[in-house]
């Protein structure tokens, strides 16, 4: 029976050591101690190969190394590896038997044993799982990324170190025989690294595991791990394969989701690994959205070194958009519709869209889960029937009439587009000039319009811009008009934007017909601009919609040619909060072909005491991930308007507040309008 060595009772390569002297691998010192620290000699090494791989092929003839005679006790097995390969002798023509061998030449040698194929990409391969790959020489750094990947290393104390120019020991080199001879459980599991994917863990026996003791070394599945759960926004470190607490955040927080058991039995397994690669990440993005405190939070933290004058997202501008390259295709887009076959609507909406002059039932209670900083609100949700649009409408004091700021600029806008195809209807408007009076020069109304959105005032401020076009009407027209589209009669739209029109009596003038459009009746614009989040909803929606609704319903005389025009216009908005409620429901890579038009309107009301902002907005986009599952996409289509306050005492603090506040609620309406839970 062979002897069980004093010296290794508490020893980590105990279970090695014994494996290969039952073998008769491995034997002790005549005091009956293995000494397993001890470092180990070219010599023995050798000696422990001749024994390990009897079978090895013969691949040269021998040679005559002068320190290694026929009487020396290691002749045959240095001879032995010679011939194999294994061992080659130094420039001098001498082998040295007695010189420490280290580690790195023992995993080389042991791998040309084992004839490991040469790895791809050695280098990433030990950046993954050693936290000194940098130290391991070049031309052994293939050998120990092949040991890697074919499960053949093992590291004590510390599974990341290496340690290739450490003279190996006796119990280090029983660990790494035992993997190359495939003697099963005898390496301990927090030592030895697992080149295991989380793929392959998946479709893996259910026996096939990965306990916690042995996380730490499985590099290539922490790795799969970590990049799994950054889609799932449950981690944002560095990928680099370790088991960190950042790590363990993520993975208990999935587990918890999802019900596993994973984390508490400390055990990844096929199950496990079947639930990570099958999880919707977007799906559980939406569900953990609906934490609609936890949104704004993380909005909020993202207002820090903005102030009233400049915030995260109403002042984000439209050239950081993702989607601002798409704008010139914003029209085209908006002539789409479900074919019933690869792209459909939500659910069927019963109610038609209203014609001008009718006001449509709105669900008083339907916004009841907006925060009660957004203090009135108003959304239509569009589906298409036969090609036409139908409209649900829901409200929260959506028809009492406010000061809703420079949202309400767009009206103006589509009044004076609707007049002049009135006047003419081949009058594109984007080949317009908007002139003094006697005078042939003027501003292109599409750059006007730009500048009115976008606030970027290469012309004129937007306030100067917007009381231009107000001036094409006088206020009792300019309101009568609104009042007969919308149907609500409880409105006020009679007054300016705190600044004189850039030119006074203006006139619009057509290049390419040479033509008189409009000119400006002189009126004086004074009094008060209230209108209703509803008022706000119908005329984007109007814009939006235009194609697919009867004509009854339409803004009357207005032409496709020319609402392309200021539809790219409103694509320039300087507000994105659309654009980070897709970012934040992880919906970018989701949808295709969005459409979003909009405009802002903020300020501090002296006579209310609070900071307001308001904002309108039609947004269009189509959900294509249905198509994953041989389905069709879904093109989801809204319009909104809402008006948020906020007295917090200080107008800094007030302005960052509302808006986080309009960001979150913008996000918590996109989802339900994903779910279709609105």
């Amino acid at each position: 029976m062979p002897p069980h060595f004093p010296d290794i009772h508490d020893h980590w390569a105990r279970s090695c050591i014994l494996a290969l002297s039952d073998r008769h691998i491995v034997q002790g010192f005549p005091d009956g101690t293995f000494r397993p620290d001890a470092s180990l000699t070219r010599a023995e090494f050798t000696a422990l190969l001749y024994v390990s791989f009897p079978s090895a092929p013969k691949v040269r003839n021998s040679v005559y190394f002068p320190d290694v005679p026929l009487t020396h006790w290691a002749y045959k097995a240095v001879i032995w590896g010679y011939e194999r390969g294994l061992f080659s002798g130094y420039p001098e023509g001498y082998f040295y038997p007695d010189l420490l061998i280290p580690r790195m030449q023992v995993m080389a040698v042991l791998v040309t044993a084992l004839s490991l194929p040469t790895p791809a990409n050695p280098d990433e391969t030990l950046t993954l799982y050693f936290d000194d790959a940098a130290e391991i020489p070049n031309w052994t750094r293939w050998a120990i990324a092949a040991a890697v990947l074919d499960n053949r290393m093992v590291n004590y104390p510390n599974v990341r170190l290496f340690r290739p120019t450490q003279n190996a020991t006796r119990a280090e080199l029983a660990a790494f025989l035992c993997l190359a001879l495939e003697i099963s459980n005898a390496v301990p599991l927090p030592y030895a690294t697992w080149n295991i994917g989380i793929y392959a863990l998946q479709d893996s026996d259910p026996d096939s595991l990965a306990p916690y003791e042995r996380w730490d070394g499985c590099a290539r599945l922490m790795r799969d791990i970590q990049v799994i759960l950054t889609d799932f926004r449950l981690y944002s470190g560095a990928i680099d394969g370790r088991y960190t607490s950042p790590t363990e955040a993520g993975l208990t927080q999935f587990c918890d989701f999802y019900g596993l058991d994973t984390m508490k039995v400390g055990v990844f397994d096929s199950e496990f690994a079947w639930a990570l690669t099958h999880a919707d990440p977007i799906a559980f993005i939406l569900a953990q959205s609906k934490d609609r405190q936890q949104v704004y939070n993380t909005y909020l933290a993202q207002e820090e070194g903005f102030d009233a004058e400049k915030l995260a997202f109403l002042d984000r501008g439209y050239l950081t958009s993702p989607y601002a390259a798409e704008i010139s295709s914003f029209p085209d887009r908006l002539t789409q519709k479900p074919d019933g076959v690869t792209l459909i609507s939500p659910t069927a909406i019963a109610d038609l869209y209203p014609a001008r002059g009718e006001r449509p039932a709105i669900d008083a209670a339907g916004l009841d889960f907006l925060h009660p900083d957004i203090q009135q609100a108003c959304v239509c949700v569009g589906s298409f029937v036969d090609g036409m649009i139908r409209a649900r409408w829901l409200g929260k004091n959506a028809l009492q009439p406010a000061q809703l700021w420079s949202a309400t600029k767009i009206l103006p806008l589509l009044h004076v587009l609707c007049r002049a195809n009135a006047a003419n209807s081949e009058a594109k408007i984007r080949d317009c000039l908007v002139q003094p009076m006697g005078s042939s020069s003027g501003y292109g109304f599409y750059s006007l319009a730009v500048d009115l959105v976008s606030y970027q005032e290469k012309i004129g401020s937007s306030n100067a811009i917007a009381a231009l076009f107000k001036q094409f009407s006088t206020p009792k027209e300019l309101q009568s008009w609104i009042q007969q589209m919308t149907g609500n009669f409880n409105s006020d739209f009679l007054g300016r934007y705190g600044e004189p029109p850039l030119i006074e009596c203006p006139k619009l003038w057509s290049q390419a017909l040479d033509a008189l459009l409009l000119e400006t009746p002189y009126s004086d614009h004074t009094g008060n601009n209230a209108l209703s989040t509803y008022d706000l909803t119908r005329f984007i929606s109007l814009v939006g919609w235009h194609n697919h609704l009867f004509a009854g319903a339409q803004l009357p005389n207005a032409q496709w040619h020319s609402l392309e025009t200021v539809i790219r216009a409103l694509g320039t908005d300087t507000a994105r909060y659309v654009d980070v409620a897709i970012e934040q429901l992880g919906l970018a890579a989701a949808i295709e072909s969005p459409v979003i038009l909009s405009k802002l309107g903020f300020g501090r009301s002296d006579t209310r005491y609070q900071t307001e902002l308001s904002y309108v907005a039609f947004v269009q986009l189509i959900d294509k991930r249905p198509r994953a599952k041989n389905k069709p996409a879904i093109l989801h289509t809204i319009g909104m308007a809402l008006l948020g306050a906020n007295a917090e005492g200080d107008a800094n603090a007030e302005a960052r507040q509302l808006d986080a506040r309009m960001a979150a609620e913008i996000t918590e309406i996109l989802r339900q309008v994903v779910t279709q839970e609105l």
